[in-house]
């Protein structure tokens, strides 16, 4: 090589670790199947306190029903349609929804655990321990 000539050197570019595919696709099935179950677990629920005398708000059972405006648009009365075929319906919304916090929670809990011992250590190849030194208290 010549003095005035200059070599560069190629970095070779740190590869990115991103999300696994894997779990990727759990987390879409888990966004899909909780609030599925959620709703499962509130019909039941809601059929079972009903027949044990729970205290639910009697403005929660029974079908919904709507206003006669929107009753108007043809796509909006098939759902709606359907939705007045459905029995406690908003009881059964207001139930799923607490279950589905409660199992969002309890899944946050048990995948933080979950990440702890089976995920990446603390410090990487490049970080240095803290240091381990007893300390006295000053006194004047």
């Amino acid at each position: 090589m010549g003095k005035y000539t200059t070599q560069v050197k190629q970095k070779e570019t740190a590869r990115v670790r991103g999300v696994h595919p894997i779990m990727k696709g759990l987390g879409c099935f888990i966004m899909i199947i909780v609030p599925v179950i959620s709703y499962g677990v509130a019909m039941l629920l809601v059929n079972y306190g009903i027949g044990k005398g729970w205290p639910l708000p009697t403005e929660w059972l029974g079908t919904p029903q709507f206003y006669p405006w929107l009753w108007k648009s043809s796509g909006l009365a098939y759902i709606l349609g359907f939705l007045q075929t459905q029995t406690n319906l908003y009881a059964n919304i207001v139930i799923a929804l607490g279950v589905w916090v409660v199992i969002g929670g309890f899944m946050a809990i048990f995948f933080g655990y979950l990440y702890r011992f089976l995920g990446p250590s603390e410090y990487g190849p490049m970080d240095v321990p803290p240091i381990r030194a007893k300390v006295k208290r000053y006194k004047r």
